[in-house]
C-alpha cells in the first residue's frame, strides 16, 4: 500500500476541527475482562455483565479510544467521575499495564492501542493545570494536582 501514513497514530485533525463521533466500546468489554478480571478499575468492584467501559482521560476532553486510554469500570464510579480529570495516580497505574497484553487485545479485536497518544495527552493536560486543582480519585474523592514530583511517563 502506498500510503502507509495513514495508519499511523497520529493526531485526529479532521475530529479535533469538526467534532468526532463517540463510538461504541462494548467490543472491548470481553477482552479486558479476560485480561484484568472483571472488577472495576477505580474501587475493584466486581462487574456484572454490561458495565461500562470508561476512557480514564476524559473523551469529551481529549477523544481519545485507545485501549490504553479505556478500563473496566463499575456504573456507580464511572458516573462519579464523568467528565472530570483523574488524579495523577490514577494516570500512573492505567499507563503501567503491560503494552504486550494491551497490543495483543488490540489485534484480536482490531482496535488501536494509542499509547503513547494517550501520555502525550497526559502531559498536555497535566502541564498546563494550576497547581491545587482537584482531580477525580475515587468514588466520592478528589486530590489536589501537585506535579512537583513527575509523574513516571513524562
Amino acid at each position: 500500500r502506498m500510503n502507509t501514513f495513514l495508519d499511523a497514530e497520529v493526531p485526529d485533525v479532521a475530529g479535533h476541527l469538526f467534532g468526532r463521533e463517540r463510538i461504541n466500546l462494548a467490543a472491548v468489554r470481553e477482552p479486558f475482562k479476560q485480561a484484568y478480571g472483571p472488577h472495576c478499575f477505580y474501587c475493584g468492584m466486581h462487574l456484572p455483565v454490561n458495565n461500562p467501559v470508561d476512557h480514564v482521560l476524559p473523551w469529551s476532553l481529549v477523544g481519545i479510544d485507545g485501549l490504553a486510554n479505556l478500563v473496566l469500570a463499575c456504573a456507580r464510579c464511572n458516573a462519579d467521575k464523568a467528565g472530570a480529570l483523574p488524579a495523577v495516580s490514577i494516570i500512573d497505574l492505567v499507563l503501567q499495564r503491560d503494552r504486550d497484553v494491551l497490543e495483543h487485545i488490540a489485534s484480536e479485536i482490531q482496535w488501536p492501542t494509542q499509547h503513547d497518544r494517550v501520555v502525550a495527552a497526559a502531559l498536555g493536560i497535566y502541564r498546563v493545570q494550576p497547581a491545587g486543582v482537584p482531580t477525580w480519585s475515587g468514588y466520592k474523592k478528589t486530590e489536589r494536582l501537585d506535579i512537583a514530583f513527575p509523574p513516571s511517563w513524562t
